[in-house]
């Protein structure tokens, strides 16, 4: 076995030792060095372990100790999972450096140690969630990254912040009932918890045609409970005030990352256990295309009614979450290539433009709403341009990762059946919707007035705004490269 194949359970053993030994530290503002160090090491470990998968094209498993399945467990990592990583841990990292002044000002000091531990935890349980080939692990994990999301919402411990942790407590309780309600109803048909014997076994029982109905049923259970736990509309009444009370770094990691790690469990399990054939003839992917179609809509129109800066990015969330609903509800391997892009597109942009605007925020004496916002950019030019890039980004701007995953998404739907005409009015209305709100939100942002006095220049901060910039530019412009390592990836998933 190559030396590189231990890297995914290297990098999930190496982020939760690091969070472990955050609290034996004398000073607490080490551990904020030690989790961004930490990120750093696995980031380069995936970028190591994607150039090896894609050019031998192949993916491998790894068994966890001595004992085989299923009293063991398996890992799982093929190109598509080593992008993922990738990109989580680029995120990760640029949302802490870009947030980390806002942590030293929001997060009391003597919780600043667990804050990061938090965070650490909660990057582990997504890396975790990336690589499982079990599917109760993945539900282990699902638990610990709903739980440490909550705590980084309260971490500011406003009155806002612990009301919003409370509701999000509570979908989130929700959608993890019926998940484990789905997975214990799929267990007791067949018997099975690992992904690959899922996957067998689910054949059997479509070939026999036995316990269709229970298969069914399991399958809305998983998926309506992950659409609760990933915000899509209209299960998404807890996102807004969640994410617009976090501490910035809070907030771009839960809509960066946190969303997107219940949206890859979804992907597998549509391709590794109950596979698209089997959704097709239940018209489960009809019920993912309609939920995706209305949520890129409404939440749009809902994101125009904000007067808050993050309670419109937050809306904007459920919108482009909703992208990927519509394109998993396709159908098809392109529908499939597409959402997977609009994860990696959303990821990078959407904390991006929650890290400029937490600059902005900074530079605005704290103001939150767009009256106070006015002038912002010109205080904090690198949050602004930050800011200014991830709306046009969003909005459907060429060279920019927004658009390729916006064009991904339409080259997906001409290759549809009668889903084909929604999806293009969606896109093309989702866009003007989009278009809406960012760009008054620019144009003011740009303008003259407000109150505030210029940011003091953090190298932290703008080296990693200017990075999300260059890696938002990258996924714009090299679509064709990007696409077909999504397209092998998917093909050996």
């Amino acid at each position: 076995m190559p030396l590189t194949y231990n890297i995914p359970m290297f990098s999930i053993l190496l982020v939760l030792m690091s969070a472990m030994v955050i609290p034996f530290f004398p000073k607490k503002s080490w551990g904020l060095n030690l989790i961004r160090g930490v990120e750093v090491v696995v980031a380069a470990l995936s970028a190591v372990l994607l150039v090896q998968l894609s050019e031998a094209g192949e993916s491998f498993t790894y068994q966890m100790g001595h004992f085989p399945a299923p009293w063991g467990n398996l890992l799982r990592c093929g190109p598509l999972e080593a992008l993922l990583a990738l990109t989580f841990s680029l995120v990760m990292l640029l949302s802490l450096c870009a947030g980390a002044e806002d942590i030293r000002r929001d997060v009391r000091a003597d919780r600043q140690g667990s804050y990061c531990l938090l965070m650490q935890l909660l990057f582990g349980a997504l890396l975790a969630m990336i690589y499982t080939d079990d599917l109760f692990t993945a539900y282990v994990f699902i638990e610990i990254a709903a739980v440490t999301a909550c705590m980084a919402v309260v971490a500011k411990e406003s009155g806002r912040s612990v009301v919003s942790a409370i509701r999000y407590l509570i979908f989130s309780c929700l959608g993890s009932g019926l998940v484990l309600l789905g997975i214990a109803l799929l267990y007791c048909i067949t018997g099975q918890l690992l992904f690959s014997s899922l996957e067998q076994a689910v054949l059997e029982l479509v070939a026999s045609r036995t316990y269709t109905l229970p298969l069914v049923v399991s399958a809305l259970l998983m998926t309506l409970g992950l659409s609760i736990k990933s915000a899509q509309f209209p299960f998404h009444a807890w996102l807004p005030d969640a994410h617009a009370s976090a501490t910035t770094a809070s907030s771009a990691v839960l809509s960066g990352l946190v969303l997107k790690g219940y949206l890859i469990i979804l992907l597998k399990l549509i391709l590794r256990v109950y596979g698209p054939s089997l959704l097709a003839t239940t018209y489960m992917d009809d019920l993912l295309f309609l939920l995706g179609l209305t949520g890129m809509l409404f939440a749009s129109v809902a994101a125009l009614r904000q007067e808050e800066v993050k309670g419109m990015i937050a809306y904007s969330s459920s919108a482009q979450i909703s992208y990927i609903f519509l394109g998993l509800g396709l159908g098809t391997d392109a529908g499939l290539i597409a959402a997977c892009y609009q994860i990696l597109a959303h990821a990078m942009t959407k904390s991006m433009i929650f890290s400029g605007a937490g600059a902005m925020i900074r530079a605005s004496n704290g103001g939150h709403y767009w009256s106070q916002l006015r002038g912002a950019a010109r205080r904090a030019p690198v949050g602004g341009l930050a800011f200014t890039v991830g709306g046009l980004s969003l909005c459907g701007l060429p060279l920019l990762a927004g658009f390729s995953a916006k064009y991904c998404l339409a080259i997906a739907a001409l290759d549809a059946q009668w889903q084909t005409a929604p999806a293009l009015f969606g896109l093309a209305a989702s866009s003007v919707l989009n278009a809406m709100y960012y760009i008054p939100a620019i144009l003011a942002i740009w303008g003259r007035g407000g109150e505030g006095e210029k940011l003091p220049w953090k190298w932290e901060r703008e080296g990693a705004l200017v990075v999300f910039l260059l890696c938002n530019v990258v996924l714009g412009t090299a679509f064709g490269p990007i696409r077909d390592l999504i397209q092998q990836g998917l093909n050996l998933f």
